[in-house]
């Protein structure tokens, strides 16, 4: 990528800054090259294509994991089809399913991939040396900032699984309060995509939620986290945003903000985007119990700071 696409189209603007604060949201149009969405695309096309020769813990094939849940009888208890994190056991009779979207001969998999910045050349160029460190670092107001991880989501058309509500910080092994999400859209998402419902200042309750399974409100027993309050099918009781992001735009969200999104009822478009986590200036080591498979173990312990682990978070900026 040229030197100069890697520099912010525009300034964030104080508006922007004040959006971010207020809602734990903003969306930040034209504010880098399209170019990275273009060459974003052609990565995730060979990712997806030679997903099957990841290590497991990387790829999660949600349909998958959701067909084998609604085929579950007890008497199968053992013989699991799915990842250990949200097992056919745990999702059955839970699935967040769009009613929008009717079954078709071909099912869309919706498809995950955490840590693509270790998988693919483009995506590490992108969440290192593009314009995005500098947003982040502007918008936590930190002037030292590591990449924690990504997560690559890919929904096709026909996609019936919902990304139900939940709130990223509880999945990830951080604890701080300088932490944002950076979505970075292929291409332009409209409605029947399913794009992201954000619950406006939702970060600023300060709560951790408990860990759902993504395409369930299904969470573990013992899982001590704040409930998740009962958005779907009530959303105009609460303060929700959407937008329609497209090349060159990005997403910004705190991590203790609440989202979720429908499916996709499109019947040729594909949503795809990676989300890129970065951690500010307070931000140590914290261990989740419940963080999903992504998160592979650490050598680190509560409270250390991510500088001691160089290889899996990177510091982005100063650059």
């Amino acid at each position: 990528m040229p030197q100069e696409n890697r520099k912010l189209v525009r300034p964030i603007t104080d508006e922007e800054l004040r959006l971010y604060d207020r809602d734990g949201v903003v969306w930040l149009r034209g504010i880098i090259d399209d170019e990275w969405a273009r060459r974003l695309g052609v990565a995730i096309e060979e990712l997806v294509a030679s997903h099957g020769e990841k290590q497991t813990d990387q790829v999660l094939d949600l349909t998958g994991l959701a067909l084998a849940a609604e085929s579950y009888a007890p008497a199968h208890a053992t013989a699991s089809t799915g990842p250990e994190w949200g097992s056919p056991r745990q999702l059955a009779g839970r699935l967040a399913t769009d009613s929008r979207v009717g079954r078709r001969s071909s099912r869309g998999h919706f498809l995950s991939i955490t840590s693509a910045w270790q998988l693919h050349p483009a995506i590490r160029e992108l969440a290192i040396d593009s314009p995005l460190p500098e947003i982040a670092a502007q918008l936590t107001r930190s002037s030292r900032l590591h990449l924690y991880d990504d997560q690559l989501l890919v929904k096709p058309p026909g996609t019936m699984e919902r990304t139900a509500w939940h709130q990223d910080l509880g999945y990830d092994h951080i604890a701080g309060d300088k932490v944002c999400a950076i979505r970075v859209p292929v291409g332009r998402e409209t409605p029947e995509l399913g794009p992201i419902q954000y619950l406006r200042g939702s970060h600023r309750s300060g709560k951790i939620f408990k860990v759902n399974y993504f395409i369930s409100d299904a969470t573990a027993p013992d899982d001590a986290g704040e409930p998740i309050p009962a958005i779907e099918g009530h959303e105009a009781d609460f303060d929700i945003v959407t937008f329609a992001p497209a090349p060159g735009d990005v997403v910004v969200h705190h991590l203790r903000t609440l989202h979720g999104a429908a499916g996709n009822s499109s019947q040729t478009e594909t949503r795809r985007a990676v989300t890129f986590r970065y951690a500010g200036d307070d931000v140590r080591y914290f261990f989740r119990k419940y963080a999903p498979p992504g998160q592979r173990p650490s050598h680190l312990r509560d409270g250390d700071p991510l500088d001691r682990e160089p290889e899996r978070h990177p510091v982005v900026w100063p650059g």
